[in-house]
Order: C-alpha cells, then sequence, then structure tokens
C-alpha cells in the first residue's frame, strides 16, 4: 500500500511560475520592468487579487502583493500539475497538509500549495485549456527558448 500511495499519478516535469510576494509588489514591477526590461502587466485571475506577472519563455513570473509568505523570503516556487485532485489525494494519504483548499481560478484552472520541510511555500497549479492555448499562440508567435534560439541561429548564418 506504501509503494502505491507514493506513486505519483502524473510525473510533475514542468515548472509553472516563479511568485515574488512583497509589502509594495508595485515597487518591484517598477525595478524589474522599468530598468530590468521584464514585461510585467496588471493581472488578475479569477477571483484572486489583483497582481503583476508575464510569461518569460513558458514560465510565468509575477509579483504578488504580501508579506512573510515563506518564511525565507518573498519567493515561492509554482508547479505544473496535471492531476491536481491525484496529487491531493496522495498528499492527504502521506499527511502532508494543504495550505489552503483546492482555489477556482476560473477557466477551469485549480490551485492549492503546500509548505517544503524548510517552509517555502510550494504552488501546485493545474491549468485549463485556456492557458496552453495563451502559451501555444506565445510559442506559435516565436516565444519559446526553441523559436528563438532557431531564429537566431538562422541569422548568424
Amino acid at each position: 500500500m506504501a509503494e502505491e500511495v507514493r506513486a505519483s499519478p502524473k510525473p510533475i516535469e514542468f515548472i509553472s511560475a516563479v511568485l515574488i510576494t512583497s509589502a509594495d509588489p508595485g515597487r518591484l514591477v517598477l525595478f524589474y520592468r522599468d530598468i530590468l526590461g521584464v514585461p510585467f502587466v496588471a493581472e488578475r485571475h479569477g477571483e484572486g487579487r489583483s497582481h503583476y506577472g508575464c510569461e518569460l519563455g513558458d514560465v510565468h513570473f509575477a509579483s504578488h502583493p504580501g508579506v512573510g509568505t515563506s518564511p525565507g523570503g518573498g519567493l515561492k516556487v509554482a508547479l505544473w500539475v496535471f492531476d491536481l485532485a491525484g496529487l491531493v489525494a496522495r498528499l492527504d494519504a502521506l499527511g502532508v497538509p494543504l495550505e489552503y483548499p483546492i482555489e477556482d481560478l476560473g477557466e477551469a484552472s485549480l490551485e492549492t500549495a503546500v509548505r517544503d520541510p524548510d517552509g517555502n511555500e510550494v504552488e501546485l497549479t493545474q491549468v485549463g485549456d485556456s492557458w496552453w492555448q495563451h502559451l501555444a499562440d506565445r510559442r506559435a508567435d516565436g516565444f519559446d527558448l526553441m523559436s528563438w534560439t532557431s531564429s537566431r541561429l538562422r541569422r548568424s548564418r
């Protein structure tokens, strides 16, 4: 039974996001957007709080309001999960508590979170078809590492 519980419904193979929490996310956005050139825009998913975000390659990068969500700092890791219900059942069987119940982000996207042994928040997100379409559209426009590298190599020849 223990081996059965430890088997993941589907492996996690992608980082979905890097999220920075701050008491003043607008201040961080000014630095990242206006000084470093990160293409932050205002966002809101479902009933969630307004924040700033963008895609860097296929990874969502965002600045959210909040203080102290991770004892080690204001950074948390977000992972794409393809079977959130299955993973949550596995976590429950292993005695790993959720930080909050599964939330509906709208457009068939769901999320919850757990804490790692150091107390850092690990967000678990199952995204809906509209998010996958968004990434496919970006990729079609050349906004993925392989397309960017291929076009750069072709130009250098």
